[in-house]
């Protein structure tokens, strides 16, 4: 019996040691060296045949060495940190090695920007710049401004109306509640090359956004105006002569509802279009307990419509115009709490409002509510056109743009955030044009010579209507006396302005 053990064990190591050797036989090497699109060689790249876990890696000259048993054909998955996944079909087994050659990833070695005036890689731009792409302001639902500031650092923007706006870089721009309408902003706003003027130019909605540049420090005249603290660039989608179509709705509480569409294509072999669309609502989030209506809405609309023209590949012409059209029931303020000042007692404001029969309907600003007697009205419309030519010209390109940009604001507020009727109105109507030329060649001239030239022209007239109008509480606010006698009442005012600025 242990003799017949001893014979099946020996056979059973005969037959498994003949198995290797026939499997080893059997595999074959395959041999070969990784480059780039120069010619250099990628080191440590994985190479895998596809559908199977045989693989090997590259060594610091790019060679490697594949042993396997499975026949010819079959793809090799080529992968490095830096390129593009390829993959190559191997026919037969070669005594040379093979030469296989990577494709840089450009989506994550470089991002193109246009911060000086004309396309280069961002690594190659020696000033301070963030930039946020398209596809990341959809996904974050950064549909304007004052949501993009949270993606990017040291860039504020403070408003408690589009006229009463103000965007800084590091904290430099414009101040905010200090609106003068005859200032230009320290920080500029331009959208495809065209100047916005005004700082109300940043609360509208995003169309159609490509990618949005922050340049922080002075630009000097780069961008047609000086801006002391930094810019806004932002660059929308362009028509294409392959047909598009692209929708997004979002959903929130408070009734949150945005919807934005898109549609591009040919409409003749060198005419492209594309119309977008951007719809924004949402319910108040402050109740007015006098009129029983939520205040503080959002209710935004934008349009935007472009034409490409491109006679021959070395022209490019843009026909845009865009239309903004927000209606927000806002932006009203709850009352906070009431501190005691220094003045007489008849002259504090629980005494006042004790004198006029009046309650406040909160005293906790997490009540939301208010109970505001003028009607809050924030009409806020701005739009334009613009005409661009992109023509090259030699080693640069050469590019005019025209534009005509205007905003209406016009405005109703309850200035003493009361039921009372005391300053009952306090409010500033505005209607703004302007129209604006650039005309600037840029290139790379030789190795070493790069520029960009330029001349700008802007020519803007703001018109203001301020209005003051005061009620009948106003006189018991204002009694004012040096002595004991409180009875100094001052007459209700009304008053009118009206100044223009150009």
């Amino acid at each position: 019996m242990k003799s017949n053990s001893y014979s099946i064990k020996f056979l059973l190591l005969t037959f498994l040691s003949l198995s290797s050797a026939i499997a080893y036989a059997q595999q074959s090497a395959l041999t070969g060296i990784i480059k780039n699109s120069k010619g250099a060689p990628v080191p440590q790249a994985s190479i895998v045949i596809r559908g199977t876990n045989i693989g090997a890696s590259a060594n610091e000259n790019g060679e490697f060495t594949l042993k396997t048993d499975q026949q010819p054909p079959f793809y090799l998955r080529v992968s490095s940190v830096g390129f593009k996944p390829q993959d190559f079909q191997v026919l037969k087994f070669q005594d040379t090695p093979l030469e296989l050659e990577l494709v840089d990833d450009a989506l994550l070695g470089e991002i193109v920007v246009t911060s000086r005036r004309r396309k280069e890689v961002l690594q190659d731009v020696p000033i301070a710049i963030s930039v946020v792409g398209g596809s990341q302001v959809d996904q974050t639902g950064a549909f304007n401004v004052n949501r993009v500031k949270e993606l990017i650092p040291s860039l504020q923007l403070y408003t408690s109306n589009p006229r009463n706006t103000g965007i800084n870089i590091r904290g430099i721009g414009s101040p905010f509640g200090l609106t003068n309408d005859g200032l230009d902003p320290g920080v500029g706003f331009y959208v495809d090359g065209v100047y916005y003027a005004r700082p109300a130019a940043a609360t509208l909605d995003f169309v159609d956004i490509e990618s949005l540049e922050v340049l922080r420090g002075p630009q000097g005249t780069l961008f047609g105006k000086n801006t002391a603290a930094g810019a806004i660039n932002i660059t929308t989608r362009k028509p294409t002569f392959t047909p598009g179509l692209a929708f997004e709705s979002s959903f929130g509480n408070f009734g949150y509802i945005q919807a934005k569409a898109s549609i591009t294509g040919p409409l003749t072999s060198k005419l492209a279009a594309r119309l977008s669309f951007s719809g924004t609502q949402r319910d108040g989030l402050i109740e007015n307990v006098r009129t029983g209506r939520a205040t503080n809405d959002v209710n935004n609309i934008g349009v935007r419509g472009q034409l490409l023209y491109k006679p021959i590949e070395d022209v490019a012409i843009t026909l845009a115009g865009d239309y903004s059209n927000q209606k927000p029931d806002g932006y009203a303020q709850v009352v906070a709490g009431v501190a005691p000042t220094k003045r007489a007692a008849y002259r504090q404001f629980n005494a006042i409002i004790a004198d006029l029969g009046y309650a406040l309907p909160s005293l906790n600003a997490f009540d939301r509510k208010i109970d505001h007697d003028t009607p809050w009205r924030s009409g806020n419309q701005l739009g334009g056109v613009s005409l661009n030519a992109d023509i090259k010209l030699g080693p640069g390109t050469l590019t005019s743009t025209t534009a005509y940009r205007y905003w209406n604001w016009d405005p109703s507020n309850d200035r003493d955030f009361t039921g009372l009727p005391v300053l009952q109105k306090s409010q500033n109507p505005a209607k703004h044009k302007n129209w604006s030329q650039e005309l600037r060649y840029a290139g790379t001239f030789t190795d070493k010579l790069s520029g960009v030239a330029g001349l700008f022209y802007l020519d803007q007239e703001v018109t203001i209507t301020g209005t003051e109008e005061s009620g009948a509480a106003q006189a018991r606010f204002s009694k004012n006396s040096t002595g004991n006698n409180p009875n100094t009442p001052a007459p209700p005012m009304t008053s009118y302005g009206q100044h223009q600025v150009c």
